[in-house]
């Protein structure tokens, strides 16, 4: 089972791949990461997700995180509240890596079409104004 996992993971298309670099001072509630995806070449389903990296700063065991969206030319417009587990009650980290973690959080299948392009907001909605810990916020959108 775990093989066909991987198979049909490695199976899909990246078509956009992209990170944004958190202010060393760390992310406030009003600095939102802007995502713009070229127009689409081929009509299909095509699965979004969130990556963050974060590093031992970060005083919370998870982050929520609203992703918005316009869809172009047809003007639609999604928003999608993401609530990232990093870290388990006993401190195990859930992502990948030593000192520096990396995680990826599901977003969306989205259907789009032939010439569809998106422009996709990231922003935290933390109480917290000043998120610190966060170094980087991605999208990976695939076929």
């Amino acid at each position: 089972m775990a093989g066909f996992l991987m198979m049909a993971a490695c199976d899909r298309s990246v078509v956009y791949n992209h990170y944004e670099h958190v202010d060393n001072e760390g992310w406030e509630r009003t600095d939102t990461m802007h995502f713009y995806v070229p127009p689409i070449k081929q009509t299909g389903t095509y699965h979004q997700q969130l990556m963050l990296r974060t590093n031992n700063q970060l005083p919370f065991l998870g982050i929520s995180v609203i992703v918005e969206q316009d869809i172009y030319p047809v003007g639609r417009k999604l928003r999608k509240r993401i609530d990232c587990k990093l870290v388990e009650q006993n401190g195990h980290v859930m992502g990948s890596g030593i000192s520096c973690y990396q995680y990826t959080f599901d977003v969306d299948s989205l259907q789009l079409n032939e010439g569809d392009s998106l422009h996709m907001y990231v922003m935290h909605y933390m109480k917290q104004e000043n998120m610190k810990g966060i170094s980087d916020v991605g999208i990976l959108i695939s076929q």
